[in-house]
């Protein structure tokens, strides 16, 4: 990095996707500074939703057994009708992930948690910091910033905007959001209650007139409800007062002694409008959209916090390839490819699901469908976010004829990758967030000679250096992948990028990897040459 800069990634925003962010970035070795415009964190709970693949993501920088701790586990969703007679109740089971689908735990926990881990990492948020506007080059970003010791300016090589719904970034690029609103206005808040065990229930109340619902937290509940026109008709989006909150909790949940919790008091409270939009490119030269600062969903789900961490992570392994591999700066391009799918899809599931409590439709609930065995597993499996396929970025290629994972898809934390020696080996055991992870899968290990791992050793190196890791997976961990030999390149995020195979008793064509590497990192240098 040249002495002009003062940074190589400057986040702005140090929510939980800004922190998320500047995590991934910093253990990959990344140079990066947050700023945040607040003076001091904040104690609002917001987002309150956690998800599997979020926990995933963030286990290898030493946070996610810490959230997983402080989170209040999830086990059952129930579904009553206006007069409190349950219709549907769904028992979360385990999925393919060491995390439960859906745990629930107030967003500053969550943030506070991140910002120590990134502390021990040497970064520390500058707060009571406002980005008031930004300039690019060909080279980099200033930013120009505001605190209590007046004006300045921050350049750094990349800018990413994860400062939330109003985000001053977004602004000035230039760009906005594309989408719709939905037209029910809701007020939710926080409840403490009086409880002697861990609620594990959440509660949606299909009422003839509306939907309302609650999600256990720690000592409290979040309760939401979709108002009545004739329910406070000047409110805009902004706080609620305790009062109004439990004039529609008690008229609602609240009306049901066998769902009404003893409110102690009520912490937070607001009024809200949903929205399903997002920006035409997460992408805006150097400068890139995260988190609300890029799209937004319906609450229905708990997508929002979700996705933007996970956007956040998407690009740090995009960034660190760039300014440590020195990728062609065209395998940046893959971020909004990628989030673009993932909001797709995040949004098509929390517009279901919106749709589903604003009809309020106790009856459909009863729905024998619903209640199969195959639709709650893929049910468990959506609420987790670990179905997602990506397939639009341009280093996505499968060159292989059979096996069970294929290009795009996340390789699963309980997938065998052992030698074939010894105990199995999971994949939650060697995923680290860091490495480029090249596989070779064989039936048996006496297939495979030093020289033949040598040459696969030396095609990645070339590109990928020291953040290369060679995992030959035989006997039983073979079975994910069998009959054909196969090689897999999986990406810092656990994705498998890229595949190629070859006939039984043969092993896959060392140039086929080396291909495919020198054309997905880099890029344009290798059109041009």
């Amino acid at each position: 990095m040249g002495s002009n800069f003062d940074c190589e990634v400057l986040v702005v925003g140090a929510g939980p996707v800004g922190l998320a962010t500047a995590l991934s970035m910093a253990a990959q070795g990344v140079d990066v500074r947050i700023i945040d415009d607040m003076p001091a964190r904040h104690a609002n709970p917001r987002a309150s939703s956690i998800h599997a693949r979020t926990l995933e993501l963030l286990a290898p920088f030493g946070v996610s057994d810490r959230l997983a701790a402080y989170a209040q586990p999830v086990r059952h969703i129930a579904f009553f009708d206006g007069d409190g007679h349950e219709v549907l109740r769904r028992h979360l089971r385990a999925i393919d992930s060491q995390y439960p689908p859906q745990q629930n735990l107030q967003q500053w926990h969550a943030e506070w948690i991140i910002a120590e881990q990134l502390l021990a990492r040497g970064v520390d948020v500058q707060s009571g910091t406002r980005c008031t506007g930004l300039a690019q080059d060909t080279e980099g970003v200033v930013a120009s910033i505001e605190d209590a010791k007046g004006r300045a300016e921050i350049r750094c090589r990349f800018l990413v905007g994860a400062d939330g719904a109003r985000s001053t970034v977004r602004k000035a690029c230039g760009t906005r959001m594309v989408g719709k609103d939905y037209p029910d206005r809701w007020i939710g808040g926080e409840l403490d209650v009086e409880h002697e065990e861990v609620l594990t229930e959440v509660r949606f109340l299909l009422g003839a007139d509306r939907a309302s619902m609650m999600l256990p937290l720690d000592g409290s509940i979040m309760f939401f409800a979709i108002l009545r026109d004739d329910e406070f008709p000047d409110a805009k989006p902004g706080p609620a007062t305790p009062e109004q909150v439990m004039q529609v909790y008690h008229a609602t949940l609240g009306a049901h002694p066998h769902l009404a919790a003893k409110v102690l008091g009520v912490s937070w409270g607001g009024h809200f409008l949903m929205h399903g939009c997002c920006v035409p490119d997460f992408r805006i030269g150097r400068v890139f959209l995260a988190g609300d600062a890029a799209h937004l969903v319906s609450a229905a789900g708990g997508y929002g916090m979700n996705t933007g961490i996970q956007d956040g992570i998407n690009l740090a392994w995009r960034l660190a390839a760039h300014l440590r591999l020195h990728a062609d700066a065209s395998i940046l391009d893959g971020y909004d490819a990628d989030r673009q799918e993932a909001f797709a899809l995040a949004n098509e599931l929390s517009d279901r699901g919106q749709k589903m409590v604003s009809a309020h439709d106790a009856g459909a609930m009863a729905n024998p469908e619903l209640r199969s065995d195959a639709v709650m597993a893929a049910a468990d499996r959506t609420v987790g976010e670990v179905a997602l396929v990506y397939r639009q970025d341009r280093m996505w290629r499968d060159e292989a004829r059979t096996g069970s994972f294929t290009a795009g898809m996340r390789v699963p934390p309980t997938a065998d990758f052992s030698c074939g020696e010894g105990a199995p080996r999971p994949w939650s055991g060697i995923y680290d967030g860091f490495n480029w992870t090249v596989v070779l899968a064989i039936p048996d290990r006496k297939s495979v000679r030093a020289a033949d791992i040598r040459q696969i050793d030396l095609a990645a190196l070339v590109w990928l250096n020291a953040r290369v890791r060679i995992v030959v997976a035989a006997g039983d961990a073979f079975s994910w992948n069998a009959p054909r030999p196969t090689l897999y390149v999986i990406r810092p995020d656990g994705y498998i990028a890229f595949r190629c195979d070859a006939a039984p008793g043969q092993l896959p064509e060392v140039g086929r990897l080396a291909a495919w590497l020198g054309e997905t990192f880099g890029g344009e240098l290798i059109s041009n040459s």
